[in-house]
């Protein structure tokens, strides 16, 4: 006995707070290890409508891609802002045929210049934006 409580009892509390105390400190390591970084936007929502001339700003980089290749007519995604690795400020996506073979091509446009054009990527997901046909193709 150690201060009028039985040894057993004393030791049976220290073991039920140590095992509280390890139940809390696994709980708050798992609670750390969750991320939202994949859900959560990279850049606050904003309701611009994106730049307005943005059809003929892609019609005339696509002049290149039309006089390289032999394609299909063109069709052109709405603009959306960029999120986390894609450059400049919007990207419009791009649909047509190459050699008889659909191909999708991702506009990066900022400051009402095309920044860059490339096959378009998984990021990109232009395979699941609406299309209209871009005029003059």
């Amino acid at each position: 006995m150690v201060d009028g409580v039985p040894v057993r009892s004393f030791r049976r509390a220290i073991s039920l707070v140590v095992v509280r105390v390890a139940g809390i400190a696994v709980a708050a390591m798992a609670c750390g290890c969750s991320t939202t970084f994949f859900s959560a936007p990279d850049k606050p929502v904003s309701l611009e409508a994106g730049p307005a001339d943005y059809q003929n700003l892609v019609a005339r980089n696509l002049a290149t891609l039309k006089a390289q290749a032999s394609t299909g007519s063109f069709e052109i995604s709405p603009p959306r802002k960029t999120r986390l690795a894609q450059p400049g400020d919007w990207v419009v996506c791009v649909k047509t045929t190459i050699k008889e073979r659909p191909a999708y091509f991702a506009v990066f446009i900022d400051d009402g210049k095309v920044l860059e054009r490339r096959v378009a990527v998984v990021i990109d997901e232009c395979q699941q934006q609406p299309y209209q046909p871009l005029p003059g193709s």
